[in-house]
């Protein structure tokens, strides 16, 4: 493993510093100097990475998600069927925002309404996970493991949505206690309705053999037909 420069080290601080004091306080509240003073350098030291305090804390969505973003594009092209992607995809989200308390927080409270935010490298960076969401979904389309007519986009927003709810949830009120373990039950339900489903026709058959002393009622034979 390389080793990390004084200066990589130094601006890992900031970040780190400053995504804690955000996420406490808020963006407004929190000031360069406060930021400084905890990552124990000068205020001039912050203003040699960043130029203001805006592009501080818009960078540090790009820092925190770079390694998963990284982690998940190596494994999904080794997961078969869509639906697995998708619960990877998903338990990703969870476990991130689980894992990182102080990002997620600073994500879900501050940056979501943000309209600036939406021009930088970092909110590119998000998009490309939700863009991996997206693919799984239309793939699953297209090669006929979700329904033709599922709309990619929705269902992506429905996952989203539901994901950002309970972390804000998380967040304000304690509830609930663990973000990971509600992946299956998203994921579940969200498939019991873009799944195309394989129907089951039950025939019974009475069948009656000559010589056998056994009522024909009681000979039934069920056998199942697979109907797709």
């Amino acid at each position: 493993m390389s080793k990390i420069s004084p200066k990589t080290a130094r601006k890992n601080k900031i970040i780190e510093t400053a995504m804690k004091i955000f996420a406490e306080k808020g963006f407004a509240d929190a000031t360069i100097s406060e930021i400084s003073k905890a990552a124990g350098v000068s205020d001039a030291t912050v203003y040699e990475y960043f130029n203001t305090k805006e592009e501080l804390l818009f960078t540090i969505p790009e820092e925190i998600t770079e390694e998963p973003v990284r982690d998940m594009e190596k494994i999904l092209p080794f997961l078969r069927g869509s639906e697995s992607k998708l619960r990877a995809i998903v338990q990703g989200y969870m476990t991130l925002y689980e894992n990182n308390p102080l990002y997620s927080a600073l994500v879900m409270l501050h940056l979501k309404t943000n309209r600036n935010f939406l021009k930088t490298k970092s909110y590119e960076k998000i998009r490309g996970i939700a863009h991996m969401l997206l693919t799984c979904i239309q793939e699953g389309i297209d090669d006929g493991s979700f329904k033709k007519d599922t709309d990619p986009h929705l269902v992506r927003a429905m996952i989203l949505g539901t994901i950002e709810h309970l972390c804000i949830r998380w967040h304000l009120l304690g509830a609930p206690s663990n973000l990971v373990e509600h992946v299956d039950p998203l994921v579940d339900m969200i498939l019991s309705g873009i799944r195309v489903k394989t129907h089951t026709r039950n025939l019974s058959l009475n069948i009656h053999l000559a010589g056998d002393s056994i009522p024909a009622e009681n000979q039934d034979i069920t056998v199942e037909e697979q109907k797709s």
